[in-house]
Order: C-alpha cells, then sequence, then structure tokens
C-alpha cells in the first residue's frame, strides 16, 4: 500500500493532514473497570515518519502476575514457550508494563510523496508483511478502534482482531477441489424431447 498523505489520513480517521510534531488523540476512561482506552496518530519532527498507536492505562494491575509470566514463558527451565493444542508455539501475550498495555503500534514512512507501512504489532504480534492486505486491514482495525472511542466505548480487542486481522486467503472460496459431483452430460436432443 503506497498512498498519498491526504488519503492516508482519511484511513486512520483524521480529518485534516497533521504537520511535523502535531497528533490527534482519542481518549475514553471505563470508571467501572478503571481503565482507559487511548488512540493517537503523530507525525515525526521532520515529516518522515508517521505511528499510530493504541494502547490500555489500568489505574491497578497485578505486578506479580506479570512477572511470573514472564519467568515461565522465558524458557529459562527449558520448556520453552508454551503450546497450544494443535501443538504449535502459541502467540506472544500482550504484557502490562507499568499500568500500560500496548495494542497496536504502527509504523509509516514515506517514500516520494506516497506513504507505505513498514511496521505493525497488534497485542504483541508482528503483522508487518504476515497476509494480503495487512496494511488495510491494519487501518481499518484503527479505524474501527477510534470509532468505539468516539462513541465514549472501549472496545473489545480479541473480537476486533478476530475480525480485521485475519488472512482471508485461507478462507474457502479458491478452487482447492471439487466439492459435489461432476456435472452429467446432457443429450441437448433428448432434454428437448425431440425423437429421431
Amino acid at each position: 500500500m503506497k498512498i498519498p498523505i491526504e488519503e492516508l489520513m482519511e484511513k486512520l480517521g483524521v480529518d485534516r493532514v497533521l504537520h511535523p510534531y502535531e497528533s490527534q488523540p482519542w481518549v475514553v476512561y471505563d470508571d467501572g473497570k478503571g481503565i482507559t482506552c487511548s488512540a493517537e496518530v503523530r507525525v515525526g519532527p521532520a515529516y518522515d515518519n508517521i505511528e499510530t498507536e493504541i494502547q490500555l492505562l489500568f489505574d491497578e494491575w497485578d505486578e506479580e502476575e506479570d512477572d511470573e509470566e514472564e519467568q515461565q514463558g522465558s524458557g529459562e527451565s527449558g520448556e520453552g514457550p508454551p503450546l497450544g493444542p494443535d501443538g504449535l508455539p502459541l502467540p506472544p501475550k500482550c504484557k502490562i508494563i507499568d499500568g500500560r498495555q500496548q495494542i497496536m503500534i504502527m509504523r509509516l514512512m514515506p517514500t516520494e510523496d506516497m506513504w507505505t507501512p513498514k511496521a505493525l504489532k497488534v497485542k504483541a504480534q508482528d503483522f508487518y508483511n504476515s497476509m494480503p492486505n495487512w496494511e488495510d486491514k491494519a487501518c481499518e482495525f484503527f479505524r474501527s478502534t477510534i470509532e468505539a472511542l468516539q462513541m465514549n466505548e472501549i472496545p473489545d480487542f480479541d473480537d476486533m482482531m478476530s475480525a480485521h486481522m485475519v488472512d482471508d486467503s485461507r478462507k474457502g472460496g479458491g478452487r482447492r477441489g471439487r466439492i459435489g459431483r461432476k456435472s452429467p452430460k446432457a443429450n441437448p436432443g433428448a432434454l428437448l424431447g425431440m425423437k429421431k
């Protein structure tokens, strides 16, 4: 994806073109849960990069749980990373560090007059070049987050990942094999009731 700055800002939900050192923030606080969700688009000082970030800020969090999880997944005991039911390593957990949990970070760089993403992490998973249209999916993920924030809601990021950050090329739709029977050969004369 290489797009001009105006189109990029529109895809990210920013209503104008930002200038160097400028940012566009969205913030919502849920008093019941004690969680703040913030999303932001930032432009670098020399107009050489743009970053989008989504993070959760917790009023209270359990530091001891984070330390235990870090020790378990570090592989110090020789176990290696935890495995899922299919025997494959589970994706890294999005950790809470000092009450902050980074949900998404994407960095975009300019090439001439066009902008293109150069890095993307969502919930600690690297999605850079991981699937077709990953750039558009990241913009959709970010935009749906700010749409929820504008409605004063903190989105469910697991549901959003299932909806936006999936590889559509692995879902059916292609010619991967025949389903059903081969169409029968029909004699056109027999269909019209004609006799010889």
